[in-house]
């Protein structure tokens, strides 16, 4: 990610763990990798109607779930070096989940003054 310089020393699970999704990405794709990397724009699809019905439950909900599932699906894929991508994971969902909610108040004060 652009915004943080790059790392002096990296470590080996992280490695394993890029090189993991790296393979999985560029192996063969069956009919359940394409069903899975569907979840993807479907979970994009489902922040925008979130955001669309001005739910910020749903929103919440749907960011928590993208994180989670992401966890998940590295745990259960890569290993050990799936336990790499945890910590990054729910440091970005509180800093998503942060952002949206200060995006709906500031909102909330922007259509209370029409």
């Amino acid at each position: 990610m652009f915004w943080f310089s790059r790392p002096e020393v990296v470590s080996e699970n992280v490695k394993t763990f890029l090189q993991f999704e790296k393979d999985w990405l560029y192996g063969y794709w069956d009919y359940k990798k394409i069903l899975l990397i569907l979840t993807v724009p479907l979970s994009f699809f489902g922040l925008g109607l979130a955001f669309w019905k001005r739910s910020l439950a749903a929103g919440l909900g749907v960011v928590t779930l993208m994180a989670t599932g992401k966890i998940v699906w590295s745990l259960q894929n890569a290993g050990e070096s799936g336990k790499s991508i945890i910590v990054p994971a729910i440091v970005g969902l509180i800093i998503c989940s942060g952002l949206i909610f200060i995006g709906f108040k500031m909102a909330e004060r922007k259509n209370e003054k029409y």
